[in-house]
């Protein structure tokens, strides 16, 4: 569990845009408005930058950190109007004998080559949310073969888990794979999940048999019935959801939701004054826990320019 496949880390960052307006539920009312297309249509929506943080560890149990990330970023500029693009993924791998990290690092190494073409649809401005959705579908297949080749050559159980989340203007496009998790945090500091777990565990919730909180000590709650790697015809889930200015998109691992509930999580997001802050105030509140796995957040803002 290598910490090798986890993009570098940068240790200080600019505090995002959005800080000054946390404390409040609206959007700046001075803030620049452009014309933007999406999805055919119009929408007059205010100038918006995109940002993030990101740290992961390997918690207080575990010898290796078989959790990989990656951040890319770019923006497009054209008659003075600022348009974003964002990729955001992590991926908790799974396998012993060192085959988990390989798992995990093979998912984001797949999926960093392929967003050469995504990243090149956006700067010659033909992108569109349907090509995205595209995009996604295709390069989780295969980032999956990457993982599922490796593993008939190694003859290992490697697999690994996968949210992915594409943020194009204020649209996020968010695909996953297992029981890593997407939320989403508004200005006024409302937490929603955007992802159901693909494990025994998350079944049994909505069963209504366990509670979240019994989830999280379940025996069992380490079922994943949904893996990278794991068959060829893999199910891709993929929705995209509306953001707007001071939103906060959180990405994680399993050893992040496993040992702290919601309402920390939500707290934790909404009080940092930064992006970076945030990942690692989450980090920090998982060890504290116990931190019982590897650990990562990721946290994406579209602020107000």
């Amino acid at each position: 569990m290598s910490e090798t496949p986890v993009t570098p880390i940068s240790e200080t960052e600019e505090p995002s845009s959005s800080e000054r307006l946390r404390s409040a539920a609206g959007v700046d009312p001075n803030a620049e408005t452009v014309m933007v297309t999406k999805r055919g249509g119009s929408l007059l929506v205010p100038d918006v930058v995109l940002s993030c943080g990101q740290y992961t560890n390997v918690g207080q149990k575990r010898k290796q950190n078989q959790d990989s990330l990656l951040t890319i970023q770019a923006v497009r500029v054209n008659l003075s109007q600022s348009i974003p693009l964002g990729l955001f993924v992590v991926a908790d791998g799974m396998g012993g004998h060192a085959a988990g990290e390989v798992a995990s690092g093979l998912v984001v190494s797949t999926l960093a080559r392929r967003s050469q073409s995504l990243f090149q649809l956006f700067a010659d401005g033909v992108l569109t949310d349907n090509e995205i959705d595209a995009w996604i579908r295709t390069a989780v297949e295969a980032a999956n073969r990457a993982v599922m080749d490796e593993r008939a050559a190694k003859g290992t159980d490697m697999g690994s888990t996968l949210v992915l989340v594409v943020i194009g203007d204020t649209t996020a496009h968010i695909a996953h794979v297992g029981d890593s998790r997407a939320y989403r945090e508004s200005l006024d500091g409302e937490l929603e999940r955007l992802t159901v777990d693909h494990s025994l565990v998350e079944q049994l919730v909505l069963a209504k048999q366990i509670t979240p909180a019994q989830a999280r000590t379940h025996k069992r709650r380490n079922i994943v019935y949904r893996t990278m790697g794991e068959k060829e015809n893999i199910d891709i889930e993929v929705r995209t959801v509306d953001l707007s200015p001071g939103d906060r998109i959180l990405l994680c691992s399993d050893g992040l939701n496993s040992m702290i509930e919601d309402a920390h999580i939500a707290a934790i997001v909404h009080e940092s004054p930064s992006l970076m802050d945030a990942a690692r105030r989450l980090v920090d509140a998982a060890n504290q826990a116990g931190g019982e796995d590897n650990i990562t957040a990721v946290v994406a803002e579209i602020a107000p320019l």
